[in-house]
């Protein structure tokens, strides 16, 4: 019995610290940044969208990226995180934006149901999801942006997801350049970073 408990209590703080370790590494303002400033290339990864085609990261070279992943029966972070976006969209030119969200939840996220969500907030807007929760996970691996269901998915019952909420902003050239991480981020301080992004990128194609 003591061995379980040990193992249970193990399990559990191996599980808390595959959340907290990426808010405290992502969450430091850095060079006048809101968000962390990052500049590593962001990995390309191929899912499926809610028409049931193929679709990869780099398909939006060219635009600057919002990529985020999420669930429709979250209860704060997703929606709240889905509210910025759509602000984000709506309060500064968005002819070179795009957003991309990924479900954790393929199971009760149906892509009708993402379709129904995502098609209210701009043709810029993409959903995707995958056969299964495990195919996600290795994506979401690959930004660190590690998240864990808990034990009620084998049970057929509501269960919620455990995850950091990392939103990775990435430039026209497939490069992450600004990580954010909280529950109630403000979508005027992320244009401001956007707009930085957008002078320097001109700066670099003017400059002799």
């Amino acid at each position: 019995m003591k061995q379980k408990y040990s193992f249970a209590i193990l399990f559990s703080a191996s599980m808390l610290l595959i959340v907290i370790l990426p808010v405290l590494f992502y969450w430091i303002s850095t060079e006048d940044f809101y968000g962390r400033k990052f500049e590593n290339p962001a990995p390309n990864f191929e899912l499926v969208d809610t028409q049931g085609n193929r679709h990869s990261l780099a398909q939006h070279k060219g635009k600057f990226t919002f990529l985020y992943f999420g669930y429709l029966n979250c209860n704060d972070v997703c929606h709240n995180q889905v509210g910025v976006m759509f602000n984000i969209n709506h309060q500064t030119h968005n002819d070179d934006l795009d957003f991309i969200f990924v479900t954790m939840d393929p199971k009760r996220d149906s892509p009708s149901m993402l379709n129904d969500y995502f098609n209210q907030f701009g043709p810029n807007f993409t959903a995707l999801t995958a056969d299964s929760m495990q195919t996600i996970q290795k994506v979401a691996g690959l930004y660190k942006a590690y998240f864990f269901a808990d034990a009620a998915t084998d049970k057929g019952k509501d269960y919620e997801i455990s995850h950091p909420g990392n939103i990775f902003l990435i430039d026209p050239d497939g490069i992450i350049q600004v990580v954010y991480q909280n529950i109630y981020l403000r979508y005027d301080k992320i244009i401001e970073d956007l707009n930085k992004l957008r002078e320097q990128r001109t700066l670099n194609v003017t400059s002799p």
